[in-house]
């Protein structure tokens, strides 16, 4: 799967014989296209990322780095308070959790094991990691290795020390393998 950029995105989707259809008819039903779900996808992922780092944005320009880091817990031990709510408190409940997003709203390529009470979470390829590097493409200054470390060291080590779960992850060129254990 090639990602496009959110620019991309839009002009695969509005062509000329959509904005033929607009200007010809004035008072007529338009037929709204479907969107095939790899673009989906890719737009969710582009929403995610822009509103993730344009918040954090605005936080660290008006708070400083410790109030990022302030946010970005907050944020953590929200999503620990919702897997708690919704009962998904093993190891192998939350990475299920985590992989189905995954899969289904970024567009990733992963995969569960589970082997003596350690469950893995193998991103193949990180539908996210491929936004980030989307982002850099068009000159934007997010760096994917910069993101991955965001995701594990600011949010989901945090949410794991709530949960009272260990993780471990081992970080490869296109995704990442995160290992959940009891602590």
């Amino acid at each position: 799967m090639i990602y496009k950029t959110p620019v991309g995105i839009l002009k695969s989707i509005w062509t000329q014989k959509y904005y033929n259809a607009l200007q010809r008819s004035q008072n007529s039903m338009i037929d709204v296209p479907d969107i095939p779900l790899e673009q989906i996808q890719q737009r969710v992922v582009a929403m995610w990322m822009g509103s993730f780092y344009g918040s954090s944005g605005y936080v660290v320009r008006k708070l400083g780095k410790k109030g990022l880091r302030e946010f970005q817990g907050i944020g953590a031990h929200q999503v620990a308070a919702t897997f708690k709510q919704l009962g998904l408190n093993e190891p192998r409940d939350v990475a299920m959790a985590m992989a189905t997003n995954d899969k289904n709203l970024f567009g990733s390529v992963v995969e569960v094991t589970e082997n003596d009470g350690v469950v893995e979470i193998k991103r193949h390829r990180c539908g996210l990691m491929e936004g980030a590097k989307s982002f850099a493409r068009v000159g934007a200054s997010l760096i994917a290795k910069e993101h991955c470390k965001t995701c594990v060291e600011s949010h989901w080590q945090k949410v794991f020390s709530d949960l009272k779960l260990k993780l471990d992850v081992e970080h490869t060129d296109d995704g990442c393998t995160m290992r959940i254990s009891p602590q």
